[in-house]
């Protein structure tokens, strides 16, 4: 039996539009936590998109991830807001 096309999705990773997306928000400081509601999915399939765009940037991390996506396009400058870090007295 063939595995279904929701089955196939998963397989392949997120699209490259919600790649953008997930790195844009990541960018923007946003946790997975945050993604999971913003995006109605589960925190552990925001972990699994990450770990796909780990893998297809080749990135170590998060932040070396969203490095990689303003240098190449994914993410654009003008869509993140630069904003002091939580708890910091700005």
């Amino acid at each position: 039996m063939a595995p279904s096309r929701a089955r196939q999705r998963r397989a392949a990773g997120p699209s490259a539009s919600r790649r953008a997306e997930l790195l844009t928000m990541a960018a923007n400081g946003m946790t997975n936590a945050d993604i999971a509601r913003a995006l109605w999915v589960s925190e552990d399939t925001v972990k699994s998109h990450f770990r796909h765009i780990y893998a297809v940037l080749g990135a170590k991390d998060r932040a070396h991830a969203v490095a990689l996506g303003l240098v190449r396009g994914f993410v654009r400058p003008d869509q993140v807001r630069l904003q002091p870090p939580r708890g910091s007295a700005a």
